[in-house]
């Protein structure tokens, strides 16, 4: 009997003494190890995003192509665009930008007389051209700047851009007898052969031309407030080239070198 309590008095004990060693285990393991609340927030793909609308004062360069005879002032086309972008930091930045600027418009008499054949009897006179002409370009471009530093809400930058220009030529040039009767189906006879001829030095196309374009730019932006910005600058940009033949059908070829002062605002979305 003694035994047997002994036993379970022993039994008794160690089932206590098990207790008393197991429990601060499982309970220390438990808040001290249990993963800590985590709250979950949208992630912000980026910020930095913009808007620009530009207009520009722009010099073209003179052309002598169907007519169209441009003026060698320094302000005398205009070119308007708008475009997209993203900050990435305090100095650098991107854009896409597309523009728009006609190159020439032209219609009129032009002040050329040249010999032409009249009728059938042979007689010779002059005639003059009438000539219908524009031609525009659209530009596209991928531009990056860097810019140097804000003062008072004051940021000069400098930048390039790479793209392509969209050429769109258009012209219709009619030649007129001195009596203003077209010359285009008038027939006349050489003499000499007995062969008839008709006469037309009438010519008209419409072409649309993909070419490389480049630029480079600087100016100043200046913080109107926290997200619009204004946006003052200079540009230079080369379109390549333009060909055409002039009233008297001789070809021309010239270089679109573009000059703008460009005034625009910039909207920081973000």
């Amino acid at each position: 009997m003694r035994f047997s309590g002994s036993c379970a008095g022993a039994r008794l004990f160690y089932a206590v003494l098990g207790l008393s060693t197991f429990g601060p285990a499982v309970a220390a393991d438990m808040p001290f190890f249990a993963p800590p609340e985590q709250e979950y927030e949208p992630v912000e793909l980026g910020t930095g995003w913009y808007l620009r609308g530009d207009i520009a004062a722009v010099r073209s360069p003179v052309l002598n192509i169907d007519g169209a005879v441009t003026a060698n002032n320094f302000v005398n086309n205009w070119s308007a665009g708008v475009g997209f972008g993203y900050r990435y930091n305090s100095w650098l930045r991107t854009d896409l930008t597309a523009d728009y600027q006609p190159l020439y418009s032209r219609s009129g008499a032009a002040n050329v007389v040249t010999y032409c054949q009249v009728d059938s009897a042979g007689s010779s006179g002059g005639c003059s051209p009438y000539f219908q002409s524009r031609a525009t370009s659209s530009v596209f471009l991928a531009n990056a700047y860097i810019d140097l530093g804000t003062w008072s809400g004051l940021t000069p930058y400098v930048g390039a851009g790479l793209g392509v220009d969209v050429l769109y030529q258009k012209a219709q040039v009619q030649w007129f007898q001195g009596n203003l009767v077209p010359y285009a189906g008038t027939t006349w006879t050489d003499p000499a052969t007995g062969t008839t001829y008709m006469g037309n030095l009438d010519r008209s196309y419409s072409n649309t031309y993909l070419k490389f374009a480049y630029a480079f730019m600087g100016g100043f932006a200046y913080d109107i407030t926290d997200h619009w910005s204004v946006d003052i600058g200079y540009r230079y940009l080369n379109l390549g080239s333009i060909s055409g033949k002039d009233v008297l059908g001789v070809a021309h070829t010239r270089k679109l070198d573009i000059q703008q002062v460009r005034v625009g605002f910039r909207y920081l979305i973000d």
